[in-house]
C-alpha cells in the first residue's frame, strides 16, 4: 500500500513539469499572424505604402517575440527565422 501511495504521489508531482514543456495556448494564434503578415509583405513588396509597411513590421515584431515565447519545435524554428529576417 505504501509503495502504491509513493508511485501516485510521484506521478502527480511530475505532471506540472510535463505541462510546462508543451506549447503555449497562444502559439497557433501568433504563428498564423506571422505567416499572414509575411505573405502580405512579400506579396506587395515595394507597392506597400510606408504606413502599411511600418505597421506590418511593427506588428510582425510583436507577434514574432510572442511566438518565440509560446511555440516549440518547427513553429519556434519558423519564428526564429522570421526574427532573423526582420533583424536584417
Amino acid at each position: 500500500m505504501m509503495k502504491w501511495l509513493w508511485v501516485v504521489a510521484a506521478t502527480v508531482l511530475l505532471q506540472p513539469s510535463i505541462v510546462v514543456a508543451e506549447e503555449g495556448y497562444m502559439c497557433g494564434h501568433y504563428y498564423k499572424n506571422i505567416q499572414r503578415k509575411e505573405k502580405n509583405i512579400k506579396s506587395y513588396g515595394s507597392d506597400l505604402s510606408s504606413i502599411a509597411r511600418d505597421k506590418l513590421f511593427e506588428d510582425l515584431k510583436f507577434d514574432t517575440t510572442q511566438c518565440i515565447s509560446e511555440c516549440e519545435g518547427q513553429k519556434f524554428k519558423y519564428c526564429n527565422e522570421i526574427a532573423k529576417w526582420i533583424s536584417k
